[in-house]
């Protein structure tokens, strides 16, 4: 559900009124069910909030919100104001929800937006979502893709600022980061693709990132160096954008 105290509750009850999404997905909210059911009076929709203890008890129909319930905040909780109260809530929504899912009691996760400030006020001193989860699925090294028709864009670094994300790229983690790309397109059905890596040349002239993969299930191949400096868009044999290409100096 994201942060209680900001748009979380709001967007979900917003969503879920839609019937279409039942079609494709059997949604349930890891939150506050009382929660949802003041974000349903702001946003004036007539959606039905139903408390459950866990996935297997869901009704999953249109026009009733399934939430399994931790009922971690007070009533009187204020909407827009951070708190600790609202990031130790938001904490332990995603904790909830990634237990689930490596118990394979979900399929995957949709996060709400949560507040860093108030997750770091709580304790939880974590960037953001990602590396959140990293801890609670006990993963040592992750990438964050974002995806669009045609184009997705695996980050080296994230969530630090340009100078540490320049001093931490070096050849083996943008292999590594290359590989979990490839694997996460390879199983979500995308067999054939093209890659793109960034290079960075320093104002002393030391490069960077030099790696260039054109990948294929059944080979691959690797160039030592990128075109001269530019920012684009590469396109794949089918004709539509594969994988974002960006390399400055």
């Amino acid at each position: 559900m994201g942060d209680p105290a900001g748009i979380g509750a709001e967007i979900i009850v917003k969503a879920l009124a839609n019937h279409q999404v039942y079609e494709s997905c059997r949604p349930l909210v890891i939150g506050d069910a009382a929660r949802l059911t003041e974000a349903a009076k702001i946003v004036n929709s007539p959606i039905e909030i139903n408390p459950v203890s866990d996935s297997a008890n869901g009704a999953y129909r249109p026009g009733l919100i399934d939430c399994v319930d931790l009922g971690l905040i007070q009533h009187d909780l204020r909407f827009g104001v951070v708190s600790p109260a609202a990031g130790e809530a938001a904490f332990r929504y995603v904790e909830k929800a990634a237990s689930l899912a490596v118990a394979g009691a979900i399929d995957a996760i949709c996060t709400a937006p949560l507040s860093k400030e108030a997750m770091h006020a709580a304790g939880h001193r974590f960037p953001g979502h990602t590396e959140l989860l990293a801890y609670l699925t006990g993963m040592p090294e992750v990438s964050m893709m974002l995806a669009a028709p045609g184009l997705r864009v695996v980050h080296v670094t994230t969530h630090i600022g340009l100078i540490d994300a320049i001093e931490r790229i070096e050849p083996a983690i943008v292999e590594r980061t290359i590989d979990r790309g490839h694997a996460a397109l390879v199983s979500a059905g995308i067999e054939h693709s093209t890659h793109r890596c960034l290079r960075h040349q320093s104002a002393r002239g030391r490069e960077r990132t030099l790696w260039t993969r054109r990948r294929r299930t059944e080979n691959s191949t690797r160039r030592a160096k990128l075109p001269e400096t530019r920012v684009g868009c590469n396109r794949s044999s089918t004709g539509r954008y594969s994988v974002l290409q960006s390399w400055s100096r």
